[in-house]
């Protein structure tokens, strides 16, 4: 393991080195290095169980991280039943935790000053395992084995300054990994929308782009993002979104209505622009406290409006008349509807009639609003027509 860090600078570059594999997966393997030899403690190994799957989520080692079945080493345990009691999965070699080790790392933290029979308590179950956070989810484990080295007594009292920097990192990097998660799932369902969504700062600074607004922009030769701020190439639509945008800023923090602008592609498509304030419910940090605004692009030549499966669950149609509801509440006329759908106009009256019984309309128009308040998808999903998508413009004939 070669030469062991005695100097206090030793003990801060491993800190460090924890809380930074805190924030990176990647800095894990030489924060246990580290670990390693500062504690002369043998074969370290970070492990995040998954207690709902049955598996490990992440192991880690001073020679790498292992995320996936097939890299995981030996030493992850398989897909076991977790004990009762509220005890966690341990690796194969180490079935015992020292959960009551755990706990007076914790209390010795949290609580300041702790006596030498507790920091004992804390770190001499190391070998078998020792539990650094629990929760509904997951557990997350470390162990090791004795180098020794070192005397006992030393190898205790360095485990009993680290190990408290251990479970507050673990605590970080799983309030993390959950914030990840949801930001992922967020900005998952915003790329689902079929309109655009951007937040910009007051200086047309794009914070965010879902895969509408970005294909919206790299397609009309009006607007384009320089650098991460979106720019109009003339000094009339730049003046308006600037207008936009500080009436938006201006309003923060009321109910003030939000601005509007028609505008008109390069490739000739009408596409509405809507500027509202965007307020969080929480306090937010870092750049975000910046004065914010949300612009929606709305999508003129979207045939998206709901799902026909959706229809057949809520309302008992059939596939034919779902399709034909969908093709209402899209705009389509009657004449339209046949065509596409190769039925004659009778028939499709004779759908549209049967519809609006099953779904207590009595009138198209009701139908329409009705159909208007369930939740938009594209119509790709329910095998009625493709979704359209913003189009470069057409070259011009010579």
């Amino acid at each position: 393991m070669g030469e062991h860090p005695t100097t206090d600078e030793d003990f801060h570059r491993l800190v460090d080195s924890i809380y930074e594999s805190a924030l990176d997966v990647a800095a894990m393997p030489a924060a246990l290095d580290l670990f390693s030899r500062y504690t002369c403690t043998g074969s370290p190994r970070y492990l995040i169980w998954d207690k709902l799957a049955g598996h490990a989520r992440l192991g880690v080692t001073p020679h790498g991280c292992f995320t996936s079945g097939a890299s995981m080493p030996d030493w992850l345990p398989g897909p076991l039943d977790l004990p009762h009691a509220g005890a966690c999965c341990a690796p194969n070699d180490a079935p015992a935790l020292a959960c009551d080790g755990a706990a007076a790392l914790v209390a010795s933290h949290h609580g300041g000053m702790a006596d030498a029979a507790t920091a004992a308590l804390a770190c001499s179950g190391l070998e078998q395992g020792i539990r650094l956070i629990e929760n509904a989810e997951v557990c997350v484990l470390m162990s090791g084995t004795s180098a020794g080295s070192i005397s006992v007594g030393q190898r205790e009292r360095r485990l009993a300054h680290v190990m408290p920097h251990w479970v507050r990192a673990a605590r970080m990097q799983q309030r993390n990994f959950e914030l990840s998660g949801l930001a992922s799932l967020g900005l998952a369902g915003l790329d689902t929308l079929d309109f655009g969504v951007m937040v910009l700062q007051a200086d047309l600074r794009v914070r965010y782009a879902n895969s509408w607004a970005e294909a919206l922009v790299q397609a009309d030769g009006h607007l384009s993002l320089q650098g991460g701020v979106l720019r109009a190439h003339s000094e009339t639509l730049q003046a308006v979104l600037r207008k936009l945008l500080d009436g938006a800023m201006r309003a923060r923090g009321t109910e003030a209505a939000s601005g509007s602008w028609m505008h008109i592609t390069s490739g000739g498509q009408p596409v509405p622009i809507i500027v509202t304030p965007l307020v969080s419910r929480q306090p937010v940090e870092g750049p975000w406290q910046l004065p914010a605004a949300m612009m929606l692009f709305g999508n003129s030549e979207s045939r998206s409006v709901l799902d026909a499966g959706v229809l057949t669950s809520l309302f008992g149609l059939s596939r034919k008349e779902s399709i034909i509801a969908v093709r209402l509440a899209a705009g389509e006329t009657l004449n339209e509807i046949a065509e596409r759908e190769f039925l004659s106009p009778h028939t499709v009256r004779v759908h549209i009639r049967d519809t609006l019984r099953k779904t207590g309309t009595h009138r198209q128009s009701e139908l329409v609003r009705l159909l208007h308040l369930l939740p938009g998808v594209n119509l790709e999903r329910a095998s009625v027509t493709p979704a359209v998508r913003p189009r470069a413009p057409r070259p011009r004939a010579a």
